[in-house]
């Protein structure tokens, strides 16, 4: 078995894609799925370990909503469209604890940070599942930001 430092490195977006490849066989077959949440050898490995992530069924992504969530604190980190995407197709009556809790998180934040985070987690509104299992709090946080990234700039 190759240890897990070496296949960060061969995931790295940096090597030739014969490698990359080998790296993401690899790591597919990873049993604990913390290792490909942001992981810390860096953001070049992120993109690889987020698609990786997404083909993972809700079964085995349950565990780690709530870390695949603080992924989205920033959309433009690599990987986190992909998670964004995988998690509107998720089951909405697991992903709503988690939701609700990163929300929460969010608002307490009190700065910008907190409400680009709210903007990014807004968009997981297109999971109509999600949306009828969601408190009317959430819901209605959420829908301020839905389409409407930023607009809190303004006020």
């Amino acid at each position: 078995m190759v240890n897990i430092s070496k296949i960060y490195e061969m995931l790295n977006w940096n090597n030739p894609s014969r490698v990359q490849l080998e790296g993401i066989r690899l790591a597919q077959n990873i049993n604990d799925l913390s290792l490909l949440i942001q992981p810390l050898a860096g953001p070049s490995v992120w993109e690889h370990c987020a698609i990786i992530l997404s083909k993972k069924a809700d079964v085995e992504l349950e565990p780690y909503l709530d870390s695949l969530l603080e992924w989205l604190q920033d959309i433009n980190w690599p990987g986190a469209m992909c998670i964004a995407e995988r998690l509107k197709t998720f089951s909405g009556k697991k992903l709503k604890i988690s939701l609700e809790k990163a929300v929460v998180k969010a608002n307490k934040m009190s700065n910008e940070e907190g409400l680009m985070w709210l903007d990014y987690l807004s968009e997981l509104l297109d999971n109509s599942e999600l949306i009828s299992n969601l408190s009317g709090d959430t819901l209605s946080v959420l829908k301020k930001h839905y389409h409407n990234w930023a607009s809190w700039r303004s006020e």
